[in-house]
């Protein structure tokens, strides 16, 4: 997806999230300037990190980048 899609998408009330490791297991989400990603939550584990991560994707506007 590229940064205009992304754009239209946050401005109409979407969420776009990705899971990422470091520094350590953290979901981030698009913030819509510039592309920038920002940090939602740090975990302590990946195990945790993804168990959050699908209880997010059940939200109707959220997808995973």
């Amino acid at each position: 997806m590229n940064i205009d899609s992304r754009n239209k998408l946050i401005k109409n009330g979407w969420k776009i999230i990705r899971k990422d490791d470091y520094p350590e297991p953290r979901i981030k989400i698009a913030t819509g300037s510039n592309g920038a990603w920002s940090t939602l939550e740090k975990y302590k584990s990946k195990a945790e990190r993804d168990r959050m991560f699908k209880v997010l994707l059940t939200a109707d506007k959220t997808i995973d980048d």
